[in-house]
């Protein structure tokens, strides 16, 4: 059983903050598809219960170009019986048309980038959508049945306490039955980096980030939102099963520009440039490497402990020895593990400094 990942790159601008491969230019959308409909056409056939649209925007791909990569993926893979087919979208491309459409196409679950419910957030990050329409936008998509997440970050530009709380209540009550929470990751040649590099925007203070993430776990909890990974919350049964294959290690296959596999212990990417992708496809992979045992182990921590579920006990200690027995002793009496049924995991000011902390088991 795998996954499979479509990349589609297409957006109308560029985020400030996004480092995904993406292109503005949607004149190239026949000859990407094209591409990656070869690429699909390569791929050695299995049964998958998965199917994720990311990008990119996915939802500024047309209906029609959508359909040729559902009907290539339905010739080369078995689907099973309720499989997950999930579509990334932004809040202005959500309407009752546009989301009967996708439903007809096969779609099962619609990501939704709200980012914040305040449009003096929303600015800086040349979001084009308004606070009220991420919010009709949700109330669009969960209204039909279709399983809902939707977007939030936290650390933004202009952000406070009171108006992330504000998200945070929009959320719960929005209608969505899942709500992905990220901290505001500066990355490399990000315009936004820049303009705080240079003193032109404000972040909030590490600190009250710190709060108001905790703050968040709790409040998301009382509204039936249930932490199960860290930046990931759902309603019982809601959890993004395209997802919890990564962080399980599980197998999967990419599609398209910048597209990432893992399978039979070997991970490779293809190319993030488009050009290139669209004359190479489907022979487009520029990075691949084969997981050896001590890799494998560092990817059992890593992954596993992002999930609030943990590890067992004992797998941890077969893979750490000693040192696995004194971090988790460690973690215990500083509270920033915890421990039950077996197995550790992180509490919620534990995953804040998770990457530093499962660094020390390296």
């Amino acid at each position: 059983m795998v996954g499979l990942y479509v990349h589609l790159p297409f957006c109308r601008v560029h985020c400030t903050y996004c480092p995904f491969a993406i292109s503005t230019d949607i004149s190239l959308e026949q000859k990407y598809v094209d591409a990656v409909v070869r690429e699909i056409e390569s791929a050695t056939v299995a049964t998958a219960d998965s199917l994720y649209f990311g990008g990119g925007t996915p939802s500024r791909t047309s209906v029609s170009a959508l359909r040729r990569i559902f009907d290539a993926v339905r010739r080369r893979f078995e689907l099973t019986a309720g499989a997950e087919i999930s579509l990334e979208s932004n809040p202005e491309d959500v309407t009752e048309s546009s989301v009967a459409e996708w439903l007809a196409l096969g779609v099962t679950r619609i990501s939704i980038g709200v980012q914040s419910f305040h449009d003096r957030e929303l600015t800086p990050l040349n979001r084009l959508h308004s606070a009220s329409r991420a919010l009709e936008a949700v109330s669009v998509a969960a209204s039909t049945g279709v399983r809902t997440n939707l977007d939030l970050i936290l650390g933004l530009p202009g952000q406070s306490a009171q108006s992330f709380r504000e998200s945070i209540e929009a959320a719960i009550g929005s209608g969505a039955g899942h709500v992905s929470l990220y901290l505001l990751d500066l990355e490399e040649k990000t315009p936004l980096l820049t303009q705080v590099s240079r003193g032109r925007v404000e972040l909030p203070e590490d600190s009250l980030v710190a709060d108001l993430y905790q703050e968040a776990v709790e409040t998301l909890t009382r509204g039936g939102l249930v932490q199960y990974e860290v930046s990931n919350f759902a309603r019982r049964g809601e959890e993004c099963r395209h997802n919890l294959r990564y962080w399980r290690r599980g197998e999967y296959h990419g599609f398209g520009m910048a597209a990432h596999s893992f399978m039979g212990g070997r991970r490779y990417a293809n190319t993030r440039d488009i050009r290139r992708y669209i004359e190479t496809s489907p022979s487009a992979t520029d990075f691949s490497e084969t997981i050896g045992d001590d890799e494998s182990r560092r990817e059992t921590l890593f992954l596993g402990l992002r999930q609030v579920e943990g590890l067992h006990y004992d797998l941890l200690i077969e893979l750490c020895g000693k040192e696995g027995v004194e971090w988790v002793d460690r973690g215990l009496g500083e509270g920033w593990l915890r421990r039950s049924d077996g197995r550790v995991g992180f509490t919620s000011a534990g995953f804040l400094l998770s990457n530093e902390y499962i660094s020390q088991l390296f």
